[in-house]
């Protein structure tokens, strides 16, 4: 009977060593849950910071296309300026050169005198 018992006892522990499986609390799920939460808003927070550094870094370059466009612009309207008031200088110049020059006429032969011998 000694032996009976021994594995009987033995048996019993055993079963109750497999059978005893660690238990989730409510509270383990709740903070499995708020830790979950965490980990997705600490994920947004760096995704908006990557938007917000990108949208910056356009805002920079699209300022700094602007001021080249507007100095291209500027020089490209004084060279248009420059380049038309030497033009009308131009054609003043070729005027008065017109002016000044005396055209020949063409006149009309006289009849030659016939050689009288």
């Amino acid at each position: 009977m000694g032996r009976a018992t021994v594995c009987g006892v033995l048996l019993m522990l055993a079963a109750c060593a497999r059978a005893q499986a660690p238990r989730q609390s409510e509270a383990m799920e709740r903070s499995a849950r708020i830790l979950a939460k965490l980990d997705q808003v600490e994920a947004d927070l760096h995704q908006q910071d990557a938007e917000l550094f990108l949208t910056s870094e356009l805002e920079y370059r699209h300022g700094q296309a602007q001021q080249i466009a507007c100095q291209v612009t500027s020089d490209h309207v004084k060279e248009i300026h420059r380049l038309a008031v030497a033009q009308e200088e131009k054609r003043r110049e070729k005027a008065a050169h017109k002016k000044g020059r005396t055209v020949a006429q063409a006149r009309p032969m006289k009849p030659a005198k016939l050689a009288t011998n």
